[in-house]
């Protein structure tokens, strides 16, 4: 038998050289990323996506979108007071009992002398004239549709509750509801 000799030479000259990834390689890296994003999503979840979080706008915009997030969670209607008179606001449940919710109000979250919460406007509703509002988050997941007029160091400013976002919008400017519906 003779020898077969094997030529290197052809192989570096072959003109069709494979290009790109394979589909085995493009699933393998896709399925990488999905599992590592799974895994990082809890992280993201409770993260708040308020630039000035620490200012009261942010706070006020924080506890809105946190009482949505627990009238779903612990299934019980949850109720924001809001006392323009006072600049205060304070929170109880359809669960609590008439101690417990005296007891929130003399609890209440006071704001800084820069902050003055001017009105409360619902869907529906005439001016009221009244200093005294309650939103309502239900535990289906929607809320009271609600503009709470802010000033916040001498800038006009317009908390948007929607019923069925998770979010509040932070409006830069006081807005009528008819612009909103």
């Amino acid at each position: 038998m003779g020898k077969i000799k094997i030529s290197t030479a052809g192989r570096l000259n072959n003109k069709h050289h494979p290009r790109g990834f394979t589909l085995v390689e493009l699933i393998v890296v896709i399925s990488i990323i999905g599992i590592l994003l799974v895994f990082s999503f809890p992280v993201f979840k409770n993260m708040h996506f308020f630039p000035n979080a620490k200012n009261n706008i942010g706070k006020m915009a924080r506890l809105v979108t946190d009482l949505k997030k627990r009238a779903i969670q612990t299934n019980v209607d949850h109720f924001l007071h809001i006392d323009s008179n006072s600049n205060m606001v304070w929170i109880s449940n359809e669960s609590m009992a008439d101690e417990l919710s005296e007891s929130a109000r003399e609890n209440a979250i006071s704001f800084s002398e820069d902050f003055s919460i001017l009105d409360v406007q619902f869907h529906g509703e005439t001016e009221s004239g009244n200093n005294d509002y309650v939103i309502r988050f239900r535990k289906q997941g929607y809320s009271d549709f609600a503009l709470i007029y802010i000033i916040e160091n001498q800038n006009n400013l317009t908390l948007k509750i929607d019923p069925f976002l998770s979010r509040v919008q932070i409006l830069n400017r006081h807005v009528v509801l008819e612009d909103c519906i």
